[in-house]
């Protein structure tokens, strides 16, 4: 027993000697690094090492949930923010695929691309015919949802039924849906043929071919598809409101139109106007029925700002000059979007 205490204890004074050897080997060499200087080290090195110690200093300050969050973060941001150079830089170039030289040694034309535009009457034409597609279909759209909410605030048979049944047009795929409506109105389609039977002789209205009416089509395809969604929304907005004050409203005697246009209205303002923004932003970038149904035609009767940029870059390959009309098109965007969200920040 005494003998192999006695090797044991050798054993481990060898393996604390063999650990203090190395760490005096270690300070040794971390001493001769030092002397040595940052001549001999060489300046990869230092800049290694500094970078080294500057990112360690920052992991170890940094809180636990923002190191998590960090790298979806910086991926969202290279994801935004690369493509947005892109589009900045090719907006100041004449830039073409068919020129046959990479797209970062693209000729310079600085200004000249948004100078063109604002004198290009077919884009001019097609921001206009956009914008009145999203007051149109955002008006109708809100007036139908605030009209169905108000309907299914009251409880009755069917209810739940009825509420699944109005948003399955908001789950058809856009392109599904351009395309029915493209069979609804075609000149040979059911809608003529219902037409005939009411009136009593042959009607065929060429919905799709005819300038004054083809936009009709593609109106109600996104009121049709879309207005579930607002429905929702102004369904939500209403289901919340204080109820207080609208019993109160009635207790005084207010009538119901004068309970809506005075307390419900008013409470229900800042739902509205959200609705709006998002709505609006999505029908600007209204481009499936247009291509299903006309493809900008008949001429350029339809043709949205989507369309327009679909042609420009795919069919003439204008890349420069689309990027500087994505540009134009953000700012009338977010101009309308602050138009719209100024009542809201009030609220």
């Amino acid at each position: 027993m005494a003998g192999a205490a006695a090797r044991a204890t050798h054993s481990a004074g060898n393996h604390i000697t063999e650990r203090q050897d190395l760490m005096r080997e270690r300070q040794l060499r971390e001493a001769a690094i030092q002397e040595v200087g940052d001549e001999a080290v060489g300046p990869s090195c230092q800049r290694s090492g500094r970078y080294g110690a500057i990112a360690r200093t920052i992991a170890r300050r940094m809180p636990f949930e923002v190191a998590l969050a960090l790298p979806a973060q910086l991926t969202v941001l290279a994801v935004v923010l690369v493509p947005t150079l892109v589009v900045l830089w090719l907006s100041v170039t004449s830039w073409q695929p068919t020129q046959g030289i990479p797209w970062y040694k693209a000729e310079v034309v600085w200004l000249s691309n948004f100078v063109d535009l604002v004198q290009d009457a077919d884009f001019v034409s097609a921001v206009l015919r956009t914008v009145f597609i999203v007051v149109l279909s955002a008006a109708v759209e809100l007036f139908l949802a605030i009209g169905l909410a108000l309907l299914f605030m009251e409880d009755w048979a069917w209810r739940r039924l009825a509420v699944s049944a109005i948003i399955i047009p908001m789950m058809i795929v856009p392109v599904d849906a351009a395309n029915a409506f493209y069979m609804l109105f075609n000149d040979q389609g059911p809608l003529n043929y219902i037409l005939s039977l009411l009136i009593g002789r042959t009607v065929q209205i060429d919905w799709l071919g005819d300038v004054h009416l083809a936009l009709v089509p593609i109106i109600l395809c996104e009121i049709w598809q879309w207005t579930p969604l607002m429905f929702l929304l102004m369904l939500t907005g209403l289901m919340n409101l204080p109820e207080n004050q609208i019993r109160a409203a009635a207790v005084l005697g207010a009538s119901p139109r004068r309970v809506f246009m005075r307390v419900i209205l008013p409470l229900l303002m800042p739902v509205i106007l959200l609705s709006l923004i998002v709505r609006s932003i999505e029908i600007f970038k209204l481009f499936d029925p247009v291509y299903i149904m006309t493809q900008g035609g008949p001429g350029n009767a339809t043709e949205t700002i989507s369309m327009y940029m679909y042609h420009g870059a795919f069919m003439f390959f204008r890349m420069g000059y689309m990027a500087a009309a994505a540009l134009m098109v953000l700012v009338v965007v977010i101009t309308i979007s602050a138009m719209l969200a100024r009542p809201l920040m009030r609220h």
